[in-house]
């Protein structure tokens, strides 16, 4: 069978992304927010999720007007082909050091069983690093590769819409590289222990996101994520590596699509709600922020 890297390794990790620690006490309803501020003209921040389901997939009239009428189009990274095999070349050992080697037999024939059905290949997988095992168990398999982000990413090409990325890929994968090979182990093995419940995790996450009541799909990812974790501490600072400090990279670096007015920023939907949340970083910066869809 062949293995397309473009739906089953590039960035499989846009949904692991979006997990935050902390959340605010008041509920956060919405996926596309009005983002204003005197003197500008509005933009617009949309929520998004890893998925493909046409429930997903098929935008709203709101959010298919704002985005065919934007200025630009914003997001987490570029999705070309040069990021996309980067992406995909930082998730492999090099040289001698292999998965097999820094996990036991039994464990590793298990996640030889369960990326099976992601289509990968048991000579592909002995390469891959433990985190990249963590974040393409932590996503639905792919039939089509045209997930949320990367379709509006297509569109927006195809509509000739100035694109650009809040962030590096090499600034995403370094959050993924800097934990020693223990912790990234710690972690395949939390993700493992949940590996059951995944496609039960994975509708959920989609009722919720189609209900757009963010504040409950933050809270329930969390308490998924830490309920079979044996080190608290470990998920706390993955935690914050991932998505924490990447609001505020991002916050600062949107603001001259802002400033520019009329922006489009498709934005993993859990960065949005929360204390530490994008939208509550916007408002610091002065900006009003409103739910209109």
């Amino acid at each position: 069978m062949k293995f397309r890297f473009t739906n089953r390794l590039i960035i499989p990790f846009l949904l692991l992304l979006m997990v935050q620690t902390l959340f605010a006490a008041e509920s956060q309803k919405g996926l596309l927010w009005q983002i204003n501020k005197p003197g500008l003209t509005p933009s617009y921040v949309f929520g998004t999720i890893h998925s493909e389901d046409a429930r997903v997939t098929k935008l709203p009239p709101i959010v298919r007007t704002r985005f065919e009428k934007a200025s630009s189009a914003s997001f987490e990274i570029m999705m070309d082909i040069p990021t996309m095999l980067k992406a995909a070349k930082a998730m492999f050992f090099v040289g001698e050091e292999s998965l097999d080697k820094v996990i036991d037999k039994a464990l590793y024939t298990q996640i030889v069983n369960a990326l099976r059905q992601y289509q990968m290949p048991a000579i592909m997988v002995k390469r891959l690093k433990p985190w990249a095992v963590v974040v393409t168990l932590s996503t639905p398999p792919n039939e089509t590769g045209d997930f949320l982000d990367f379709m509006l990413y297509k569109k927006a090409q195809q509509l000739q819409i100035p694109t650009y990325g809040l962030e590096k890929v090499e600034e995403q994968l370094a959050v993924f590289d800097d934990f020693s090979l223990a912790d990234q182990v710690s972690l395949l093995k939390d993700t493992l222990k949940n590996l059951k419940k995944m496609p039960a995790l994975f509708d959920k996450m989609h009722k919720l996101y189609l209900e757009r009541d963010l504040t409950t799909l933050l809270k329930f990812s969390i308490e998924e994520m830490k309920s079979d974790s044996d080190n608290l501490s470990l998920v706390d600072a993955f935690y914050k590596k991932v998505v924490d400090d990447r609001n505020i990279r991002m916050v600062k670096r949107m603001e001259k699509r802002l400033q520019e007015g009329n922006a489009f920023i498709a934005i993993g939907a859990l960065h949005l709600p929360g204390k530490k949340g994008m939208l509550k970083l916007l408002q610091d910066r002065g900006y009003s922020v409103s739910a209109i869809y």
